[in-house]
């Protein structure tokens, strides 16, 4: 059988939407936060939670969270990058350029995680 011949592209709110739920799915994320201002960055694509930029080594993805009280940022940061960038490798087939992981807040008390 023969592939077909052509390109294949993948919206950029699909790539949101595809880093959206992976952080939400991390271990440790509580809620999505907003993202600070990418600047110096062109062709930015926002939403809740991510960011992405294109560029000629791939896409980068900029997320903020809002980490669960008690547990390593750090390791809740290396999950999150990693979740991300293997969603939108095997999802859409994209070159991930980085995955920046921004923890905006750390929620109190024992606040339940929502999937904004």
């Amino acid at each position: 059988m023969s592939q077909p011949s052509g390109h294949v592209t993948v919206a950029a709110p699909v790539l949101l939407a595809l880093a959206r739920a992976a952080l939400r799915e991390t271990s440790g994320v509580v809620r999505l936060g907003d993202v600070p201002a990418m600047q110096g960055k062109t062709t930015v694509y926002a939403s809740p939670g991510a960011a992405i930029t294109f560029g000629a080594a791939g896409v980068h993805v900029t997320c903020a969270l809002v980490a669960a009280r008690g547990v390593r940022l750090a390791q809740v940061a290396a999950t999150a990058q990693a979740a991300v960038a293997a969603a939108l490798r095997e999802l859409a087939g994209v070159n991930v350029a980085a995955v920046d992981v921004v923890i905006v807040d750390v929620a109190a008390g024992k606040e339940t995680r929502d999937h904004g």
